[in-house]
């Protein structure tokens, strides 16, 4: 458990990054009625980035940990285009 929590921390911290240090617009949305879980990140009414987990509540542990792991490496990657673009 303290795995998964501490990836949703990276996705809400690198989201959060991408939304103060660029002109990148986040929305990471937890939906309990829906039963879904998604990262979506757009610049310029661009979609660069979405990823959205689906029967969230009953994923497998270790799958779970599989999907938001390749969601923080997909974010570090943008994070990492950014932090190029601006040196």
């Amino acid at each position: 458990m303290e795995t998964k929590f501490s990836l949703f921390n990276q996705i809400n911290s690198l989201c959060y990054w991408l939304l103060v240090s660029s002109d990148y617009r986040t929305s990471v949305k937890l939906d309990a009625e829906k039963d879904t879980y998604s990262v979506h990140i757009t610049h310029g009414g661009v979609e660069l980035y979405a990823n959205t987990i689906s029967g969230f509540s009953k994923r497998n542990t270790n799958f779970l940990e599989n999907e938001l792991d390749g969601m923080v490496a997909g974010l570090l990657h943008l994070k990492q285009s950014v932090e190029q673009k601006s040196a």
